[in-house]
C-alpha cells in the first residue's frame, strides 16, 4: 500500500509539472508553440501536442497547419466530434485541399455519415483524384446507404485500377447475388478465389452462389474448405449437408445436419434435409417424427398468421410497395374479418395508386368500412371517430378524382 501511494505521489508530481508547464505559454512565441506540438506529436504524446497546437491557435486562429494538427490528434485521441468540427472549417477556408477533402471524408464514414462522405469523395473525383481508395470508399457508402447500384459501379472502377483487389471482387460477387445474377457472382467470386483461395469470406461466398447456382459438388469443395479450417457455423454446416443430400451423399449429409440442429434448433430448412436424408436412407420412423414436427411449426395458429400479414402489410406500406402491401392487409382480413381497420388500410394503399380500377376498390373498401362502423352507434374510440372521418373525406376526393379522369 505504501508503495503504491509513493507511485500515485511521484504520478501527481509528474501531471503538476506538466501542468505548470502547459499553462506556462504566455512567453513562448507562434513558432515555439508549432515546435513543441511538433515534437510531443513525433513522441506520440498526443494530449500534449494538442495543447500547444490548440495554444497556438488561441493566438492565430486561422493557422492552417495548426488547425490540421490540432484535428489529427483530437482524432487519435477520440474526440472524432471536435477533429471533424476543425476538419469543417479548414475545408471552408480551403475548398480544393484533396488532403483536407479526403480526411474529412474518412472521418464522417468512419462516425456513420455515408451520404455526407460520399459527397466529399465525389467532390475529389471531380478533382481528379479517382485512386483506388476514395472509387472504393465511395462505393462502400453507396453500399450502407442502399444505393446498390451505385455502389457497384464505383466498385468497378475501383476493381479496374487495382485488379487484385480482394474485397472489391466479394463486394461485385455479393451485389450481383443480391440482384440473383448468380452467374455475374461467380465470376468475381472466382476471380478473388483464383488471387487467393486461403480468402475465407470468398470461398464463403463462392460456395454459396455454387449452392444456388445448383452446382453442388463444386459448392461442397469450398465448404469443405471451410469446415476444415475451423468454420463450423450453422449455415456452412447445413449447406455442407444439403449438398451431400443434393449428390446422393445421405450418409455424409445426415451428421452435419445433425450437427446444425445442435447449433440452430429452429432451422426448419435443415430439419427439411435432415428427414428426407433419413427417409432415402432407410430411417423412416425418425424421419416422420422429423417430418410431423415441422408441419406444427411451419402452420401457425390463425391469431398468429393475422398479426404476421398485418405486420407485412404495415411494412410494405412504408415502403411504398402498394401491392405487397395491399395483398398482406388482404391476408390478414382473412384470418381475422373482425378487424375492419384492415379495411380502411387496405383502402390506402389502394388508393396510392393512381388508377381508375384501383381507386374504384378504394372507394368500396372505405365504404366497406363505414357500413361495418354503424353497428357500433355511437360506442367509437377516438381511432374510429378520426379514421370514420377520413374515409369520408377520402371518399369526396376520389369522387373528384374520378370525375376528372372521364
Amino acid at each position: 500500500m505504501r508503495k503504491f501511494l509513493i507511485i500515485l505521489f511521484l504520478l501527481s508530481l509528474q501531471g503538476f509539472a506538466y501542468s505548470q508547464e502547459a499553462t506556462d505559454t504566455t512567453d513562448y512565441n507562434p513558432e515555439k508553440l508549432m515546435l513543441l506540438g511538433d515534437e510531443y506529436r513525433n513522441q506520440f504524446e498526443y494530449s500534449k501536442a494538442l495543447f500547444y497546437y490548440n495554444s497556438l491557435l488561441k493566438r492565430d486562429s486561422l493557422n492552417l497547419k495548426a488547425m490540421e494538427y490540432a484535428s489529427d490528434m483530437y482524432s487519435l485521441l477520440g474526440e472524432f466530434g471536435s477533429s471533424v468540427k476543425l476538419l469543417r472549417k479548414l475545408n471552408s477556408i480551403d475548398t480544393a485541399n484533396i488532403r483536407i477533402i479526403n480526411k474529412l471524408a474518412l472521418s464522417l464514414q468512419s462516425q456513420q455519415q455515408p451520404r455526407e462522405a460520399a459527397n466529399l469523395y465525389r467532390k475529389l473525383i471531380k478533382l481528379s483524384n479517382a485512386n483506388f481508395n476514395t472509387t472504393k470508399n465511395l462505393a462502400d457508402c453507396y453500399w450502407l446507404l442502399g444505393k446498390r447500384d451505385s455502389a457497384e459501379v464505383y466498385y468497378k472502377v475501383a476493381d479496374f485500377i487495382n485488379g487484385k483487389s480482394l474485397i472489391t471482387k466479394l463486394n461485385l460477387s455479393q451485389i450481383a447475388y443480391l440482384n440473383k445474377d448468380f452467374s455475374s457472382s461467380r465470376i468475381f467470386a472466382s476471380r478473388g478465389v483464383d488471387l487467393d483461395s486461403t480468402y475465407v469470406p470468398l470461398r464463403k461466398q463462392l460456395g454459396m452462389v455454387l449452392y444456388r447456382m445448383e452446382e453442388y459438388k463444386q459448392a461442397l469443395n469450398n465448404f469443405n474448405f471451410l469446415i476444415e479450417k475451423g468454420d463450423s457455423s450453422a449455415n456452412i454446416l447445413k449447406y455442407a449437408g444439403a449438398c451431400n443430400f443434393f449428390m446422393g451423399e445421405f450418409k455424409s449429409s445426415i451428421p452435419l445436419l445433425r450437427a446444425t440442429l445442435e447449433l440452430d434448433s429452429t432451422d426448419t430448412e435443415a430439419m427439411f434435409y435432415l428427414g428426407s436424408s433419413l427417409s432415402y436412407n432407410g430411417e423412416a420412423e425418425e424421419a416422420s417424427n422429423i417430418f410431423n414436427y415441422l408441419i406444427t411449426l411451419l402452420q401457425p395458429d390463425p391469431d398468429l398468421l393475422y398479426k404476421i400479414y398485418n405486420q407485412l402489410g404495415i411494412a410494405y406500406s412504408s415502403l411504398n410497395m402498394n401491392k405487397e402491401s395491399y395483398n398482406h392487409f388482404a391476408e390478414a382480413f382473412k384470418y381475422n374479418p373482425n378487424d375492419i381497420k384492415l379495411l380502411f388500410q387496405m383502402a390506402m394503399v389502394k388508393g396510392g395508386v393512381k388508377e381508375k380500377g384501383s381507386m374504384e376498390m378504394a372507394k368500396k373498401l372505405l365504404e366497406q368500412y363505414l357500413e361495418a362502423l354503424k353497428p357500433k352507434g355511437s360506442n367509437l374510440n377516438p381511432e374510429e371517430i378520426i379514421l370514420r372521418e377520413r374515409a369520408k373525406i377520402y371518399i369526396e376526393q376520389i369522387n373528384e378524382d374520378l370525375f376528372m379522369s372521364e
